[in-house]
């Protein structure tokens, strides 16, 4: 009899835990929470046919709407308490902002914290999402900031950098969220933290920046009226098919327009250049970039675009796919002047909206590798660190090439003096 009780409970625990999971993947793919009555009835056939003696285990799978519900409810209070928990225990924080405005209207304030302890274990995590309906001043957008801190127990001063979208609420050294933030912290005894601006967020305002109208007004206006159109939109996407065309939908340039020279050698460049920023786009994406390997590919993109000044001034198409395939039927020359004016345009961009990278560069190389720094870039306190460090020398030189690397395996191989320092 004993063991029939225990196998009932052992089958209602699975139950409950099996609950739990379809209500945590409803949860995270967005869908809604009826969807689970659809779900238990698809593993109910699913039984029938594959397991006919536990169909009964899988009716008692409760996915009712209300227990879904619950069940997410209990899972978000179970994971706010295990990031208190960790959060509490911070050496140090840093936090990323994120405030757009959503489809009716209200602006959302997206906060991200990433923090490390004692043991150098890092946390990574979305803490909070605060609807504002008022004002969005960098007071009211501190004041949120300021209860999601006190909620997850973290001290102002332990807080050493901040990554915000650019605007000028968020940006302020005075009114803004950076300078609110300054100040309580200068009131706490800490140190003010590297301010920065989202990277992808820099990016796509150097794309935007680029003075390309001539070139994709007139692509736009034709895009606008075929999207218009729908019968001109099903024939012109037919007609691509037939031709085994490389893309499926593709705007329809007027005669016009193609029998201008000049401006299809600037809308092949543009296409070109569109290319590689996608592509530095692409790269700068991923959750487990770090900022170090971010500015480097900054870096790189840099240097590209002094190689394309170059080879654009020679009429070189190496890396211009669409102007090397142009240059065999072009009746105008290259517009040198065009490309180069937009390519500086481009240079001057990055060159500005990338210089709080530029200005912290010695303080990332020391966390990108702190043994390849120079000993006059580092605090004062830190500098006869690097030198007494009884580490190995293949950490050195390999370990810091993967920062995604549990940081604990190389302390088991250092100096038992060397911890984070607040």
């Amino acid at each position: 009899m004993q063991f029939v009780f225990k196998k009932k409970a052992v089958e209602k625990e699975r139950a409950t835990r099996a609950s739990f999971h379809v209500a945590n993947l409803l949860a995270k793919k967005g869908k809604p929470f009826t969807d689970g009555e659809l779900i238990k009835k698809c593993l109910n056939e699913v039984a029938k046919e594959m397991c006919p003696e536990n169909v009964d285990l899988f009716s008692a799978i409760s996915l009712s709407a209300n227990t879904v519900a619950r069940r997410v409810e209990h899972i978000e209070r179970n994971i706010k308490s295990q990031l208190k928990d960790k959060a509490s225990k911070f050496v140090c924080f840093s936090v990323a902002l994120d405030e757009s405005i959503d489809v009716s209207d209200t602006s959302q304030l997206l906060l991200f914290i990433r923090g490390i302890n004692a043991n150098f274990e890092i946390t990574e995590e979305l803490v909070s999402v605060h609807s504002m309906h008022g004002t969005t001043t960098g007071i009211d957008i501190f004041r949120e900031v300021e209860k999601s801190v006190a909620e997850y127990n973290l001290e102002w001063k332990k807080l050493k950098c901040i990554t915000t979208d650019g605007g000028r609420n968020m940006c302020g050294t005075k009114k803004g969220l950076v300078g609110q933030i300054n100040k309580v912290i200068e009131n706490s005894g800490g140190l003010k933290p590297l301010v920065l601006h989202c990277i992808l967020h820099q990016q796509a305002l150097c794309g935007k920046h680029l003075d390309l109208s001539s070139v994709l007004d007139p692509v736009i206006s034709t895009v606008n009226y075929i999207r218009s159109h729908g019968l001109k939109h099903r024939q012109f996407r037919d007609f691509l098919e037939e031709m085994n065309a490389e893309f499926p939908d593709l705007p329809y340039y007027t005669s016009v327009l193609l029998k201008d020279s000049e401006w299809l050698w600037k809308l092949a460049f543009s296409a070109d250049l569109t290319m590689h920023l996608n592509d530095f786009n692409l790269r700068i994406q991923g959750e487990t970039s770090l900022i170090c390997d971010l500015y480097s590919k900054v870096k790189a993109f840099r240097k590209k675009l002094i190689l394309f000044e170059s080879q654009l001034t020679r009429s070189c198409f190496t890396h211009f796919s669409q102007c090397d395939k142009y240059r065999q039927e072009a009746a105008t020359p290259f517009p040198n002047l065009f490309a180069q004016d937009v390519i500086l345009a481009l240079k001057q961009q990055f060159e500005e909206r990338f210089s709080d990278l530029d200005a912290c560069s010695s303080k990332l190389r020391i966390f990108e590798n702190p043994f390849n720094s120079v000993i006059g870039d580092l605090p004062s306190e830190l500098q006869m660190e690097t030198p007494k460090a009884h580490i190995p020398s293949d950490i050195k030189t390999s370990a810091f090439k993967n920062m995604k690397i549990q940081l604990e395996k190389i302390t088991k191989t250092c100096d038992p003096d060397i911890k984070i320092k607040q």
